[in-house]
């Protein structure tokens, strides 16, 4: 009877501990990676920062689905669908995060020289920097738009 709760607790504490650094790290990095890229070392020492909560805080996040399944056991939850909707979309989540941004992130470290040497296992190529910079740029004039000041990106 106690190990339903005890699980949720965790469950949790899991998802606001790990998912909230992840997400703002993976928010973040690229707009810091960029910056590096344009020789700011201040944000060459953030993306180094937020490459490692992403690839940490990344990893342990799969601690979320996973006791999110175990809980399934302790009560009558095979029967409602919505708990299998919500562990389909952590485990797509942690997946996308695991195969996509990760690589990407590790590439654009690689890219900048700032992967540790035994990383650094091959020649790091970002094939077009200024597609990063669009998707920031996006960023920044979205949030501009409501000062009423705009942005150009050429």
């Amino acid at each position: 009877m106690i190990m339903g709760p005890l699980l949720t607790i965790v469950h949790v504490l899991a998802a606001v501990l790990l998912l909230g650094p992840v997400t703002v790290a993976v928010s973040q990095f690229q707009v810091q990676a960029l910056k590096a890229h344009e020789g700011d070392t201040t944000a060459g020492g953030a993306a180094r920062v937020l490459y490692r909560i992403t690839q940490t805080y990344g990893m342990l996040s799969l601690l979320v689905p996973l006791v999110g399944f175990a809980i399934m056991f302790t009560g009558d939850y095979w029967h409602n669908g919505r708990f299998h909707a919500s562990l389909l979309l952590s485990v797509v989540a942690w997946a996308l995060l695991l195969f996509v941004i990760m690589p990407r992130q590790k590439t654009m470290m690689g890219a900048l020289r700032l992967l540790p040497e035994d990383e650094l296992t091959h020649d790091f190529q970002v094939a077009n920097w200024n597609k990063s910079q669009v998707a920031v740029g996006n960023v920044c004039a979205g949030s501009s738009r409501s000062s009423g000041s705009s942005l150009r990106y050429s």
